[in-house]
């Protein structure tokens, strides 16, 4: 389960419940398509990865190195991501819980926190990262139903269905043009980001699925009840969308429970983090310090993002550029192995026509993270570092280099097969009945 929740907590994160209040906003009820076929297209690269990095099929000798990619875009992003999860924890803790307790010093009260249940037992560990995971989820659920439910007694919806429903599209997104259409593939694509984590745990593209269908569903459920209660342009204009719905619910109280949602998932995705660097060093670890590998992990990259919130970055425009260099980098991954994965199934004769469509929406969500860049040296120095990662990943790591040998598959192996055995029989029977080795067999001493 730990690989599943570690997605999950990824996807629940500040930057994912955003992402789905803006995607409303952007492409309204049609949002709800999208997220569909962002899901479908995750479990479609899924499989890709499931296929690839076990070597039942291969696209080329060095497929090694979309791995590395995908590993080096994994942890890069997802620090810089917790700096930003950090930063949004911190304003809802002063913001809707303790108005005098400053967003920095709840920032770091998370952080040390989740650093802390890293250094538990890992029975201890295990339950507060769950235990916290599913409070999250089952508060966002609770606001998104309840937000769907009519205000009173005889009374419907606090906004008109049919003028909010038709169009499909608000005009904000046709005033928006094609950037805004590309925009909101990059937020269907993002509210899925991590939904390859289980396959580090476990090398099964099946385990992504039920956490791509909790999202699909929590989602879903949040879109169609954003656009009840909020007109599409106020959800868009809306920096927190998630709290602006929450509102809405318990006569303002689902603040609170909105807010629970964003500080318990923030605990989650840091404890995800962790478990995920703390997993991949404990193979290089000696089998007696390997028990150490979580909590070394939380320490170590726990003072990397207290060195980078004591230095303001969770406030500073330079992040959402290293951030935006991440998911480039993340999602061309997925793209990189979406082309993998179509070259390897047409070599095996397998039909791969639909994943072209995955291939294009992980492109077109990369393609967008280029888009206005305000800090293009930081944007480029961290897209060659990851590459640099990335090649020496692929190539070093254990997971990655233990490929059985790239064969080329005849046409018709099995009468290949059979003609060898054939062959072999005869060759056999020729060396029994060989009449030099029976005289040479001959030997007498007097």
């Amino acid at each position: 389960m730990s690989g599943i929740f570690t997605s999950l907590a990824v996807m629940m994160s500040p930057r994912g419940l955003e992402a789905a209040g803006h995607g409303a906003g952007l492409g309204g009820a049609a949002f709800l398509g999208l997220l569909v076929l962002a899901a479908l297209s995750a479990i479609c690269t899924a499989r890709s990865m499931d296929k690839l990095s076990s070597g039942e099929l291969r696209a080329t000798p060095v497929d090694r190195v979309a791995f590395g990619f995908l590993d080096a875009a994994r942890f890069f992003t997802l620090t810089v991501l917790a700096v930003s999860w950090l930063g949004l924890a911190g304003y809802a803790v002063n913001e809707i819980f303790i108005t005098s307790f400053p967003n920095l010093a709840a920032s770091f009260t998370i952080l040390g926190l989740s650093v802390w249940a890293c250094l538990l037992s890992k029975k201890y560990s295990g339950d507060l990262f769950g235990g916290t995971l599913t409070l999250a989820f089952v508060f966002f659920i609770y606001v998104a139903v309840m937000v769907n439910q009519p205000v009173a007694e005889h009374m419907g919806y606090p906004t008109e269905l049919p003028k909010l429903f038709s169009p499909l599209l608000p005009a904000g997104f046709v005033e928006a043009g094609p950037f805004g259409w590309l925009q909101l593939v990059f937020l269907g694509v993002l509210a899925f980001v991590g939904f390859d984590l289980p396959l580090v745990f476990e090398n099964k593209g099946s385990r992504a699925v039920p956490a791509v269908f909790l999202i699909l569903v929590a989602f879903g459920l949040f879109v169609w009840a954003a656009l009840l209660v909020k007109t599409p342009e106020e959800l868009l204009s809306s920096t927190v969308p998630h709290l602006a719905v929450a509102a809405q619910v318990l006569e303002g109280k689902g603040r609170l429970l909105m807010g629970g949602t964003i500080v318990f998932a923030t605990f989650a995705g840091l404890c995800a983090l962790f478990r995920l660097f703390g997993h991949r060093v404990r193979g290089v670890l000696a089998e007696d310090y390997s028990r150490y590998a979580t909590g070394g992990a939380a320490v170590f990259i726990g003072a990397i993002i207290t060195v980078m919130l004591v230095n303001g970055w969770a406030g500073k425009d330079e992040l959402e550029s290293l951030i935006s260099a991440g998911l480039c980098f993340w999602f061309g991954s997925y793209a990189l192995i979406d082309l993998l994965g179509i070259i390897a199934m047409r070599k095996a004769g397998r039909f791969y026509l639909p994943r072209f469509l995955t291939l294009g929406l992980h492109a077109v969500a990369a393609a967008v993270c280029c888009l206005n860049i305000e800090f293009l040296n930081y944007f480029l120095y961290a897209l060659g570092c990851l590459a640099v990662a990335g090649v020496a990943l692929g190539f070093t790591m254990k997971e990655y280099c233990d490929y059985p040998p790239l064969e080329e598959v005849s046409e018709d192996n099995s009468e290949e097969e059979s003609d060898s055995e054939e062959g072999e029989e005869v060759k056999n029977d020729a060396v029994q009945d060989d009449p030099e080795d029976e005289e040479l067999n001959i030997v007498s001493y007097k």
